[in-house]
């Protein structure tokens, strides 16, 4: 039992920290393509005059704007206004988990200043590693079934008249989605 709970302790951290990772580079990206060079840049410049504990406020205003609204979009589900609430409580927790790695991220380096703050990411970092070795062997096993389903569904797909060069054209335009040339095709 206390295995089992703590394999989905270690799965929930890791898929919250793979979302993480995720929306920092979602967050990059998006930032990217602001035009406000001098805004980002005027960012840059006040976290890094700021002293370390200011720079920490700002990194926790999303939390506790968006937890305590969170609770009021609990409250108004529990109320009733289950719509509302339920489209109100995705929106917030969307908005905390976008803002907060993208904030992050632009923080990091003023925050690690903290020792403190270091002391707790490096507990984070080694929970990270903990929870990543105790859910391998899980990970490798769904890969193998998944690569076994994709060699049935090829095996399938050669059976079937048609239906090979229409996965093949499938997979030529998510290989040329993804940035890598198409293959050419023989048919």
């Amino acid at each position: 039992m206390r295995r089992t709970a703590l394999l989905a302790l270690a799965m929930v951290f890791l898929v919250v920290a793979w979302l993480w990772d995720a929306l920092v580079a979602i967050g990059r990206t998006i930032a990217s393509f602001v035009p406000w060079a001098r805004f980002k840049q005027a960012f840059a410049r006040l976290v890094d005059r700021l002293p370390a504990p200011l720079v920490l406020l700002i990194f926790l205003v999303p939390f506790l704007i968006v937890e305590p609204l969170l609770v009021v979009a609990t409250v108004a589900i529990a109320m009733g206004y289950v719509v509302s609430g339920a489209i109100s409580w995705i929106v917030l927790k969307f908005l905390a988990v976008a803002l907060i790695p993208a904030i992050f991220d632009l923080t990091k380096h003023r925050l690690m200043t903290m020792p403190w703050f270091v002391r707790a990411y490096e507990k984070v970092t080694v929970f990270h590693d903990y929870a990543d070795q105790i859910v391998a062997p899980y990970k490798q096993a769904a890969t193998a079934v998944l690569r076994r389903w994709r060699m049935r569904a090829a095996t399938v797909t050669r059976r079937v008249p048609g239906l090979a060069h229409l996965a093949a054209r499938f997979a030529a335009r998510k290989r040329a989605a993804n940035g890598r040339p198409a293959m050419p095709s023989n048919g």
